[in-house]
């Protein structure tokens, strides 16, 4: 995402200068990183992705419910190179609704990762998501522009839903008349980008950037498909723990949600109507289990898959209703949750728009002899986020 880009955020409080030398040096630590937030926070960048520049390696990493996923590109002037794609499983209730709730699970997927990839002690950019994360359109007024900080942050605090003193926030310009302002505003709670940024940094990587799944969803779209200004384009990525709608025209998410149905769910459906344990309904659900995926766990597929498609359709609706922007052209869609049979299929079927998986190498290459048609057909779906933030961290 690119274009001028400004900020505001909460200052961060430093440790009593009484407190025990052991609490010292934990809130310096603390204090230190939340010193250093607003670089990692990434500014709202509209469009730009694949702007010029010599080569350089770039990596993107996504801390999901479910698992970790690195994926490492190289920059070729205006080009970029698949180098690595890495997953790491998560452990059961390591990471909650986009919570970090083991932090020590975290820290070790990453690790291996960091191990396998060979990346120790690199940049990185991560993004955030769920209740952790508030994103809203608002139309503001203000004489200037240098007074149109000031304004957002006041007009921002009574959309808040949590303390002020508790979220970064940053805002885009998207439109102007006369003294009123259209912008785009987000704001994330500090405790949660201090968690993600620990991990990593725990892990022996450097946090750069802290993204938005939804601005990473959409920086892996616009690098790989052509957008038509006349058109809205309706993205989507099905998580284990919740699905991430984007409504994306001109380069600006005009609409955006954050529904708590995910690939979780089936999974623990999956446990119940067999009576399995949460690593054999994982198996069972992803394939990956010997003679191939019952009827029973196809059937539930199928019903999850609906439910999923009923909510983008239900979210369709509303911005149609809303009159905000462009008619909506046809549906992408990612996520481990996209990969069960016919889901494009049945989310085609349910919306009544043209709908396929998203592909995130489209306007990548890749070394065949490391990467197989196959396996990357196998990993795009998953793809998409991390893709996404390698792209912004090559933005600087």
């Amino acid at each position: 995402m690119a274009g001028t880009d400004t900020g505001i955020e909460a200052p961060p409080q430093g440790p009593p200068t009484d407190a025990p030398k052991d609490d010292q040096a934990g809130q310096k630590k603390k204090a230190s990183i939340g010193e250093k937030i607003s670089q990692f926070f990434a500014k709202l960048k509209m469009s730009g992705v694949g702007a010029g520049g010599s080569s350089s390696s770039v990596i993107g990493l996504s801390v999901g419910s479910s698992s970790v996923k690195v994926v490492e590109l190289i920059k070729k002037g205006k080009s970029f190179h698949l180098h690595h794609f890495g997953l790491a499983q998560l452990p059961e209730d390591a990471v909650i609704n986009r919570e970090i709730i083991n932090p020590v699970a975290v820290i070790e997927a990453i690790k291996s990762l960091v191990a396998q990839i060979q990346i120790a002690s690199r940049p990185v950019c991560t993004s955030i998501s769920g209740n952790a994360v508030f994103i809203k359109r608002l139309t503001v007024e203000a004489p200037n522009q240098r007074e149109l900080k000031e304004a957002v942050y006041w007009e921002a605090e009574q959309y808040l839903p949590f303390d002020p003193s508790e979220v970064v926030l940053d805002f885009h310009q998207i439109g102007k008349r006369d003294k009123t302002f259209d912008v785009l505003l987000v704001g994330a709670k500090r405790s949660a980008v201090e968690s993600y940024v620990g991990c990593i940094e725990d892990a022996g990587l450097k946090a750069k950037q802290v993204d938005v799944d939804f601005f990473a969803m959409q920086d892996s779209f616009e690098l790989n498909y052509p957008q038509n200004p006349a058109e809205a384009v309706c993205l989507v990525d099905v998580g284990a723990s919740s699905t991430k709608i984007s409504i994306v025209q001109e380069g600006v998410p005009v609409f955006t949600k954050d529904s708590p149905m995910g690939g979780a769910a089936l999974t623990a459906e999956i446990q119940k109507q067999l009576n399995l344990n949460f690593t054999d309904a994982e198996t069972l659900k992803t394939g990956a289990a010997a003679g191939g995926v019952p009827q029973e766990v196809s059937d539930l597929m199928a019903a999850s898959a609906e439910q999923i498609a009923g909510e983008i359709k239900q979210t369709l609706e509303v911005y149609h209703a809303t009159g905000t922007g462009a008619p909506v052209a046809y549906v992408l869609v990612s996520g481990g949750g996209s990969k069960v049979p016919q889901f494009a299929k049945i989310v085609e079927d349910g919306c009544g728009l043209p709908t396929q998986v998203a592909n995130p190498f489209n306007a990548i290459s890749y070394d065949s002899g490391v990467f197989t048609q196959e396996y990357l057909a196998q990993i795009a779906p998953l793809a998409a986020v991390p893709v996404g933030l390698a792209l912004r961290a090559a933005q600087g």
